[in-house]
């Protein structure tokens, strides 16, 4: 009898060297994903302060809770996406009030344009709009976006199909455009 086989995460064999104390795993573990949940945290809190905190929180919790980590029930990308979307959580639980703050420095490298100053003005517009959606539409938004993942990534941290992903984005989409050009 053939057994189920769950795809292989590239990163469960990093998180198998990470249990058994292997530094370097723990290293490109962190090279890889800090700057994709950094973006996910800046687009959600927008105060770069904050989300060096929660980054630095994740990566504290990977480390002291990895041997909870089971190859067998998912794949780690999934697992350590989990524990940044509760630590986000956390934050909205411990911080009731929210504010938008300017741009963050930096933000302006995420798109290589001649025109910077119309690709912040574009970027902050969109910022604007965004912070008004429903909670599950601006993680969207940040998971698409910002953090650059695919539909396949997508599904396992939102619990949704990929088909009602590539959805929902087509929905942003025409919801973003609609508001800015009216």
């Amino acid at each position: 009898m053939k057994e189920k086989n769950i795809e292989k995460d590239k990163f469960n064999k990093l998180a198998d060297l990470l249990k058994r104390g292997d530094k370097k795993a723990g290293e490109k573990i962190f090279n890889y994903f800090s700057p994709l949940i950094y973006r996910f945290f800046m687009a959600r809190i927008l105060n770069r302060a904050c989300a060096e905190d929660l980054v630095q929180g994740v990566f504290l919790k990977v480390v002291a809770r990895i041997d909870t980590f089971d190859e067998g029930l998912g794949n780690f990308s999934g697992w350590i996406w989990q524990v940044a979307r509760n630590s986000l959580i956390d934050y909205y639980r411990d911080k009731k009030e929210v504010v938008f703050a300017d741009m963050p420095e930096g933000f302006e490298n995420l798109h290589k344009a001649k025109d910077i100053t119309h690709v912040k003005m574009a970027a902050k517009e969109i910022f604007e709009v965004v912070k008004n959606f429903r909670e599950d539409e601006q993680e969207v938004f940040a998971l698409h976006y910002l953090s650059d993942l695919s539909y396949k990534e997508m599904s396992k941290i939102a619990g949704k199909s990929e088909g009602a992903l590539r959805v929902a984005v087509h929905r942003l989409n025409k919801k973003i455009r609609s508001t800015i050009h009216d």
